[in-house]
């Protein structure tokens, strides 16, 4: 059986991901709160291929593949970085509510489709995936500044 930690807390922990680098992006978000679940096959059917991980109002659930990933020996910054993309969903949800929060969600996708874009595409330029991406890519970047030379 593949195992994660317990919470997306745990999980930046053992990934060496800082705290203070992702709090104060996530005000609204206690990490230890966050459960942290392997996702079940039929909850990946779902999903869109390559999707690593979903967020919902009551746990991050990765995909099993992603899973395999808290095995390794070495830290995986990317890994740190999904939770992060993950935290700021929860922190989106906190702010806007479920309801409000998945209305953005959908209509924003299904402007890009209606402008004829891809699935990708149109998911890329959904403006609570451009807001986590965003978090994430900050979050890495100073990581990357912290770490010596």
């Amino acid at each position: 059986m593949i195992q994660v930690p317990p919470t997306v807390g745990t999980a930046l922990d053992y990934l060496g991901v800082e705290r203070a680098l992702v709090l104060d992006l996530m005000p609204r978000v206690d990490p230890d709160r966050v459960r942290l679940r392997v996702a079940p096959v039929w909850f990946t059917w779902l999903w869109a291929r390559g999707i690593a991980a979903v967020t919902t109002p009551w746990a991050v659930y990765v995909h099993p593949n992603t899973a395999k990933r808290f095995g390794g020996a070495d830290r995986d910054l990317g890994l740190g970085i999904l939770m992060v993309h993950e935290l700021m969903h929860v922190e989106q949800l906190a702010r806007l509510g479920v309801l409000a929060h998945s209305i953005q969600y959908l209509t924003d996708y299904i402007r890009g489709r209606a402008k004829r874009l891809g699935h990708w595409e149109a998911y890329r330029q959904i403006r609570l995936e451009v807001e986590a991406r965003a978090a994430a890519s900050l979050v890495r970047s100073r990581i990357e500044r912290a770490q010596p030379q």
